[in-house]
Order: structure tokens, then C-alpha cells, then sequence
């Protein structure tokens, strides 16, 4: 599969692996994100559209503290950045997205 091999090429020459998730992530492929058919783990992971269930425009970036723990306040910026209800949104869609098993049952 390329994507693993990009993983191997990326972890080999010390090159984070990003992976957009914002149009299939989230269940849409069957599988909570589409490198998860690979088994591989994205270094940076970036979603959105689905990560409010489509009910407000949110988006994000999953990663781990050391790819994320060097931005600091001030240093990076976002269209919908730093919304208090946007992040309330994300958090139920999430929670009700693995709480009912939507993942499961999106699979062929």
C-alpha cells in the first residue's frame, strides 16, 4: 500500500507524515480514519466538516505533544480558532460518534 510505504519513507528520513482526514475521516470510509486500513499512525492528523457532524464549521489538528508542543499562544492561527462552543460541538460529535457505534456501522 503507498501510504505505508510514505509512512516508511517519512519515519526513515525523519518527515512527518501528514494526513488530511478532512473529507473521509470520522467513519465515512468505514474506519474511523482511512489510515487506520493501513495501520499506520499519522504523525498529524487534520479533520473537520465531520468533526462537528456538519452542525458548525469546526475543524482541527490531531497530534501528538511533541509535534504540537512547539507552537505556543500567538504562534499559529485558524479561521475558527479558540471557539468555546465550536469545541463544545466537536467533543458531542465525537462522543455520540463512538458512543453509538456510527464507525461499525458505516462499514460495507
Amino acid at each position: 500500500r503507498s501510504l505505508r510505504k510514505a509512512h516508511e519513507l517519512c519515519k526513515k528520513h525523519n518527515v512527518l507524515l501528514v494526513s488530511d482526514e478532512v473529507q473521509t475521516g470520522f467513519g465515512r470510509t468505514g474506519k474511523l480514519f482511512c489510515s487506520d486500513y493501513d495501520e499506520i499512525k499519522p504523525d498529524v492528523i487534520v479533520v473537520g466538516k465531520a468533526l462537528s457532524g456538519g452542525l458548525y464549521p469546526v475543524s482541527g489538528v490531531l497530534a501528538d505533544n511533541a509535534v504540537l508542543g512547539v507552537f505556543t499562544p500567538g504562534t499559529h492561527g485558524s479561521t475558527f480558532g479558540g471557539s468555546p462552543v465550536a469545541a463544545a460541538v466537536a467533543i458531542e460529535s465525537v462522543s455520540v460518534l463512538i458512543e453509538e457505534g456510527m464507525v461499525e456501522n458505516s462499514q460495507i
